[in-house]
């Protein structure tokens, strides 16, 4: 049952998207342009900070909803929580809708006044429809709990997960310590902190147990069900955090393979762009110009995986660029479907970085709208079919990804 509710969400996203952008047509043709017209070119400006307050506020929501999906799940089982389920995948749908939308905006192509009003009001519809949607559902759930929470099992089962999640402590902080051995702190600098900061909330969720506790009989009441929830989330939030420790080790060690293969196809490439025969003096400048760069990029050793990766991957496009009018189309092909690989690598490791920042610590709306271009560019480039076209789109996916997490900890610094 829980695959049915899981398939039946995937199905609404997809659905859903589509009845948005159908849905919006429909709309703003009835209207015309009596709508447009109507709002005062000043008032743009307005229309825009509303439209990015909602985007984080709707954001901030579907990330909260999905923790409170797996609570709803574990306590009333999939039939009852199907309904929740549909309404943030519902959610969902709309906030990449309304960001791709951002994206739009904030792009170097110029718009009309007529598209940023429109594709503005859509923003602030698309948002306020999906946070009725939610705020519905969780009214419902709220009296469901009421009527029905098991708190005796709910307590069990919360105590259960805080001893697991207490007892990855030690083997996290063990991860870490050898982890900085191999890699710079600034590599790790993300998660550095995560085990004291699970710590923390494993305390915040014990002490919630506790308090929850005395008023508990094992018929079940119905005073406690907040304490309760606000510690699972907290038990939750822990082992996000000890989670983010161990994709990070797995994310460097695909790096440093990664960034081993390249330095290894960089080597070829620089061999074979000298032995290549340019076709004029333009072209033959240019070659020497972009090996000087890549040998030197080859040349430099940090101990960051990831950054390197990006330094040298950049100096290979330039050498690409290079080269693509000496190169014959079959070795451009096999060239971006290697190159391709690394980056891949990239682009999960920056955008899981950016995520994690963002759930954490919050962010403006223009870092979670690169965020989510980011994912959508990552999408994007895992369907195409060109490998050149799939190359492009990757490295627009972690340009995108280290802007969103730029911005964040900007904000976050801003906000101390």
């Amino acid at each position: 049952m829980l695959a049915g509710l899981a398939t039946g969400i995937v199905t609404l996203v997809v659905v859903g998207g589509g009845l948005v952008v159908v849905g919006f047509v429909v709309l703003f043709r009835r209207r015309g342009d009596r709508g447009i017209r109507s709002s005062n070119p000043s008032g743009i400006d307005a229309l825009n900070r509303k439209a990015g307050t909602l985007l984080v506020k709707l954001d901030d929501a579907v990330r909260d909803a999905d923790d409170e999906i797996g609570y709803a799940l574990a306590q009333f089982g999939p039939e009852k929580s199907r309904p929740y389920g549909d309404a943030v995948a519902n959610a969902r749908a709309k906030v990449t809708e309304a960001f791709r939308l951002k994206q739009a905006l904030d792009d170097a192509v110029p718009d009309s006044d007529r598209q940023r009003r429109e594709w503005t009001l859509q923003i602030i519809a698309l948002c306020e429809q999906a946070e009725a949607s939610l705020a519905d559902q969780a009214t419902r759930f709220t009296e469901l709990r009421s009527r029905e929470v098991n708190a005796a099992g709910t307590l069990d089962d919360l105590r259960r997960r805080i001893e697991t999640t207490t007892g990855r402590l030690a083997t996290s902080r063990a991860l870490l310590a050898d982890l900085a051995k191999t890699y710079a702190p600034s590599t790790l600098a993300a998660v550095t902190a995560n085990p004291a900061e699970a710590e923390k909330a494993l305390t915040v969720a014990s002490t919630g147990a506790d308090a929850a506790a005395p008023a508990i009989s094992q018929t079940g009441v119905n005073d406690v069900s907040t304490q309760l929830a606000e510690a699972s989330q907290a038990a939750h939030r822990a082992d996000q955090l000890l989670d983010a420790v161990d994709r990070t080790a797995r994310d460097l060690a695909a790096a440093s393979t990664a960034l081993a293969d390249l330095r290894t196809r960089s080597t070829a490439d620089v061999a074979e762009a000298k032995a290549l025969k340019a076709p004029d003096a333009e072209t033959g400048e240019a070659i020497l110009d972009a090996v000087g760069v890549v040998e030197k990029a080859l040349a430099e050793t940090t101990k960051d995986p990831v950054a390197d990766l990006d330094r040298i991957g950049d100096a290979v496009a330039q050498l690409d660029l290079a080269l693509a009018s000496a190169r014959n189309q079959a070795q451009r092909l096999e060239h971006a479907r290697t190159a391709y690989l690394g980056t891949v690598v990239s682009a999960t490791n920056q955008i899981a970085t950016a995520r994690e920042f963002i759930a954490g610590h919050g962010g403006s709306v223009e870092a979670r709208t690169r965020l989510a271009e980011a994912e959508r560019q990552f999408t994007i480039a895992q369907a195409a079919a060109d490998p050149v076209e799939a190359l492009d789109t990757i490295r627009r996916s972690v340009t995108l990804a280290q802007d969103a997490d730029a911005l964040a900890r900007y904000d976050a610094m801003g906000a101390r």
